[in-house]
């Protein structure tokens, strides 16, 4: 090679207008992973088990769904493209579905429902959710590879997706802390969190939210069509579907990069569940204090995408992936771990909860775990693509849509694995509503042992996470090969 080769690039402005896309999926991400559990759990009055079994069972119809899904685009012959008509059919009965999860249906507690109803309504509404999130999710998902094969791009394209995602998430928990979850005379310090109205409001603004933000995104990318590729046509036998799809994620990289990422989206699934027990029960946390955390949260994750470019300079992805999956095991439940080991030390190793000193300490927390986890994702993110061009190579098909699975799939699960989880844990030490447990047991023994038991789990799942990663095989030097054998060079 006498000269660099220079693989083909998206424009700056595409690759916003692609990441825009991601906002619909943080505010997704922000209702599951926040909100869901602790509305039908501790407002509702439903068993955290059946709560997290409704979702889990869900989650189940979604691995189904997303392969399906993932190779159908994959073989879409069409004046839209592959991709574009599924995220078009999808971004209605997502927004729907969103703004439904959480209207008000009666609670146990009241009478006005029993516990079988309102598991098969959660049901329902999350098996149309979760469908509608992939038939939006893969597709689009996909379109990242697609528009640039550039090495050190995906990294920037992953970023902003990345980046769109916490901004959306963040954006809409900001503002339901800001203004629904207000006190009132009947809901005042932490129980705001359980004001029932503010849940009605999330579902309206949330719902608006996810639709918005799939028009724009899914409009502006419409004009790259006539640039993307064509598949040939081929007949679709499910037999030879089924071989050809079964062929594609035998690939190794693909393996491990899929275990991998659904092990750590657990570990920030059930962090983020864990996270509004603990700040109503552990840290005694009213929704003021808390208000700003989303919107920092989002401007580190911004400030993380513009440093995941040149911070893998030069370097390989697989190496930063492990190096941040390692400082998560020490770093991710610290504070926790301090405060649990003070009766045995006989000393106070964090400030007491009310007091500012520990509010900052836990916001700088807060921040550096944020980027730990969004740099972790954007090059998981960025890996997925580039086993692209090296299953093309292999088998002279691109399957975008079934191998972006892996990225949507581990979105998906920071919202129904962490639930399910945290639901087994929460019904295990007596944490739900209908236990009839005081206040002082929730804000004592009882978070003590659920706070334990998910310091357990977060010190174990990312160390079994960078074992993974490790196996993953494509370098620098692979995917340049890849790009110029197959003719993905700029002209």
């Amino acid at each position: 090679m006498n000269s660099p080769i220079q693989a083909q690039r998206a424009s700056q402005s595409i690759m916003y207008i692609f990441g825009s896309g991601s906002i619909a999926v943080g505010v997704k991400n922000t209702l599951l992973g926040t909100f869901l559990l602790v509305y039908f759990n501790q407002v509702l009055g439903l068993p955290a088990y059946l709560a997290a079994s409704a979702m889990g069972i869900a989650l189940v119809v979604d691995a189904i769904s997303d392969p399906l899904v993932g190779i159908w685009s994959d073989r879409v012959r069409s004046r839209w493209g592959r991709r574009h008509p599924f995220i078009y059919l999808a971004i209605i009965p997502f927004a729907l579905s969103y703004y439904s999860i959480l209207q008000y249906p009666g609670s146990i507690a009241e009478g006005t429902i029993t516990e079988g109803e309102l598991f098969n309504r959660l049901l329902f509404l999350m098996i149309i959710m979760r469908l509608s999130m992939t038939f939006y999710e893969v597709p689009r998902g996909a379109l990242a590879p697609e528009l640039t094969k550039d090495y050190d791009q995906r990294n920037q394209i992953s970023g902003i997706n990345m980046a769109f995602g916490w901004i959306g998430g963040a954006g809409i928990a900001s503002i339901a802390y800001a203004f629904f979850f207000v006190e009132t005379p009947d809901f005042q310090g932490a129980q705001a969190f359980l004001r029932p109205e503010a849940f009605q409001q999330l579902a309206f603004w949330g719902g608006l939210a996810v639709f918005v933000a799939g028009i724009v995104s899914s409009l502006g990318t419409h004009k790259e069509i006539p640039n993307l590729h064509v598949p040939e046509e081929r007949p679709l036998e499910i037999k030879k579907f089924l071989r050809e799809g079964i062929e594609t994620i035998s690939n190794r990289s693909w393996i491990v990069l899929f275990f991998s990422g659904c092990i750590y989206a657990l570990l920030v699934g059930l962090g983020t569940n864990a996270g509004m027990y603990h700040n109503l029960y552990f840290w005694q946390w009213t929704p003021s204090d808390i208000q700003i955390f989303p919107t920092v949260a989002a401007i580190s994750v911004i400030i993380s995408a513009a440093l995941a470019g040149p911070l893998a300079k030069g370097r390989e992805k697989k190496n930063i992936a492990v190096g941040i999956f390692l400082t998560t095991i020490i770093v991710g439940p610290l504070p926790v771990v301090l405060r649990l080991l003070d009766p045995y030390f006989e000393v106070t190793l964090l400030p007491a909860n009310g007091t500012d000193f520990l509010w900052w300490i836990l916001l700088s927390h807060y921040v550096f775990e944020t980027c730990l986890g969004s740099l972790g994702f954007i090059f998981i993110g960025s890996m997925v693509m580039e086993i692209v061009e090296d299953v093309e190579r292999t088998t002279g098909r691109r399957e975008e849509g079934l191998l972006g699975t892996v990225s949507s799939f581990i979105h998906k699960l920071i919202g129904a694995g962490g639930v399910f989880i945290s639901g087994i844990i929460i019904s295990s030490v007596g944490f739900d509503i209908s236990s009839g447990a005081t206040i002082e047991e929730l804000t004592g023994p009882i978070i003590n042992q659920f706070a334990t038991i998910h310091v357990i789990f977060a010190a174990t799942l990312p160390l079994i996470s960078t074992a993974l990663v490790l196996l993953y095989k494509i370098d620098r030097k692979d995917h340049l090969g890849n790009v110029e054998d197959l003719g993905y060079v700029e002209e």
